[in-house]
């Protein structure tokens, strides 16, 4: 078991077939492990430059973590079941601008250090869609999104 003390890290896994699928994006102060999940394989993947401590067993059977835990997978296996893809990748970015973004007069302003295809992977599409997608909301004026893997998501969405 891990606390994320700075950055953000995915949780993951795959199928036999090599499909993966994202068990969370975690942040400061959040609580990441096999054990929570007891899925296997298990993977956590570091997003960028990432302080994290090793916690034992008294330290994290804590149930607001645990608690905080299961509501932000919750609220990913919810996003994740949306039937459109459109939707679904706009709700993902939402989701991520709420967690991890802060409010700037333009909108809400979130600097993931997330490829497309991190992205196609966590909203289940493939990573071919999820840039034209990103495209069509920044065509839209929902989105603006950076090369440096920042977007914002605009007052008007």
């Amino acid at each position: 078991m891990w606390q994320i003390g700075r950055g953000l890290v995915r949780s993951y896994t795959w199928d036999l077939n090599g499909n993966i699928t994202t068990l969370g994006i975690w942040g400061e102060r959040d609580i990441v492990g096999q054990s929570l999940s007891n899925v296997t394989p298990y993977v956590i993947q570091s997003l960028g430059t990432v302080e994290a401590y090793p916690l034992t067993i008294t330290q994290w059977h804590n149930p607001e973590a645990i608690l905080s835990h299961a509501q932000q997978l919750t609220i990913l296996l919810k996003i994740i079941s949306i039937k459109r893809a459109d939707d679904r990748l706009l709700s993902l970015l939402k989701w991520l601008a709420q967690r991890f973004g802060h409010v700037t007069p333009a909108g809400i302003c979130t600097t993931l250090p997330m490829t497309h295809q991190e992205l196609a992977e966590i909203a289940n599409v493939t990573r071919v869609t999820a840039t034209r997608l990103i495209g069509d909301l920044e065509q839209q004026g929902i989105l603006e999104w950076s090369r440096r893997r920042q977007f914002v998501l605009l007052s008007t969405s």
